[in-house]
């Protein structure tokens, strides 16, 4: 097997002596599998994060959903869980999630530091026996089954789900939920799931961060004990496909229940974190929607009492991503809400980032970064993240720097090749009459 030491580079605020995204060494064993060792010296709960490429482009129409039933019954039907008692993994005071988005599965679990192998041996044999039940199966069945009954009944996920149908393609799998639909779980299978299993998944395609305080255990030798003699299996890579954008904005628009607050999503398609675009596309979401103090949130919020706050975020997806700025507002003014958004952001991208408050989003940024990455827990979701997407760790304190050396000017120069206000998908759920509103010409869908 393979030593690579990982070296991040150099990131400082204007008041501060440089700050080094912690240091990690990679594991190339035999079966392919990629595991990174992080120490961190104080940090005596370790986690293990776990990426594995399974992009969803795996799944053909009629069997949308495995890869995140996948994810779920690995856990369900883990050896570890089917003793009876408590589990080794409880007893060693650990714990272990997963979750899944359309680039496939991700494992975070955490224990004692001192107790990293047998927190290793349970998730070695997690990830890489497994065996399905149809008791696991139908209880994935029943959950999505639960959690459509209520997509009605809950105005943010019914307008997530209405947006990203709007802004993305219908082809696009992206455009649906990761979970499947009600029409593709009717024909789903376990054996749908053993299959994706089999034919997709290896210790190739994995790749597992150990971040804590390594000096109380060799995590190096532990992760080669447990991990090294499984077989690499035959399993082809699937390259992911591209989300692509929607032809043209869309006005998506649902009654929901009756209530205070209609939920409001506005956005278009936008970049991922490669693109030389994306440190001001950061750095702008922060000014208009960062807290309290966005410029958004003055106006909704501060000036004309209609929302609690409203999110503004740039999304990136392995490939391209989304732009959106969401929250409630108060019911019956969602057109007004939707006017007065336009117009903040408008000003903004014709006039610029006012000089001295630009200064301050931008130092918090950088000044900031140690306080994000002080836990072990942090440091691994952040590496996960990038390895999902087939990024290189260093991309940290290279965007760290790239924000720290953005220009007002440059910002300025990016947003308005990203963001048009006249040409963004609306997604309402709530009081709202589009036939009447400003928003009357825009196609509904």
């Amino acid at each position: 097997m393979d030593r690579v030491v990982g070296q991040s580079g150099v990131a400082a605020t204007r008041a501060s002596t440089p700050w080094r995204f912690p240091e990690w060494r990679t594991l190339n064993l035999h079966n392919g599998m990629t595991v990174r060792l992080i120490d961190m010296p104080g940090r005596y709960v370790a986690t293990v994060a776990v990426s594995i490429r399974l992009p969803t482009a795996v799944e053909d129409p009629a069997t949308e959903g495995a890869v995140a039933a996948y994810t779920t019954m690995m856990l369900s039907d883990a050896p570890h869980l089917r003793s009876a008692g408590v589990s080794e993994v409880a007893r060693i005071g650990a714990t272990i999630t997963t979750g899944c988005d359309h680039r496939g599965p991700k494992v975070i679990a955490d224990c004692p530091a001192v107790e990293l192998p047998r927190l290793l041996a349970a998730l070695a044999a997690m990830l890489l026996r497994f065996e399905p039940t149809p008791r696991s199966f139908e209880a994935c069945k029943q959950r999505l089954a639960a959690e459509r009954a209520l997509e009605v009944h809950d105005p943010s996920a019914l307008a997530n789900k209405l947006f990203s149908e709007s802004v993305l393609a219908p082809a696009t799998r992206y455009a649906r939920p990761v979970g499947g639909t009600d029409a593709t779980w009717r024909q789903l299978s376990l054996e749908d799931v053993a299959h994706l299993r089999q034919q997709h998944v290896g210790p190739q395609h994995m790749t597992v961060i150990i971040a804590g305080d390594l000096s109380l255990v060799d995590a190096e030798a532990e992760a080669v004990r447990f991990f090294d003699h499984f077989p690499q299996g035959t399993n082809s890579v699937v390259p992911d496909r591209a989300p692509q954008p929607a032809a043209r904005p869309q006005l998506m628009w649902r009654a929901g229940t009756e209530g205070a607050q209609t939920r409001l999503m506005m956005g278009c398609f936008a970049i991922d974190r490669l693109d030389p675009r994306w440190p001001s596309a950061r750095v702008a979401a922060e000014l208009l929607g960062g807290g309290a103090d966005g410029l958004i949130n003055k106006e909704l919020r501060g000036r004309l009492g209609l929302s609690y706050g409203i999110d503004v975020r740039f999304v990136p997806y392995f490939s391209g991503g989304l732009f959106l700025m969401a929250g409630s507002v108060a019911s019956g003014h969602a057109e007004q809400a939707i006017t007065s958004v336009r117009r903040v952001l408008r000003h903004f991208i014709d006039a610029g980032p006012d000089r001295n408050l630009f200064a301050q989003v931008q130092d918090h940024m950088v000044g900031s970064a140690p306080e994000t990455y002080e836990t072990s827990l942090a440091v691994a979701q952040q590496h996960v993240e990038l390895a999902s997407c087939e990024i290189d760790p260093s991309f940290i304190d290279h965007h760290l720097r790239k924000v720290r050396e953005l220009e007002p000017g440059r910002l300025e120069q990016d947003l308005r090749s990203l963001v048009d206000p006249d040409q963004l998908h609306v997604a309402v759920v709530g009081q709202f009459d589009p036939a009447t509103s400003d928003l009357a010409y825009m196609v509904r869908a």
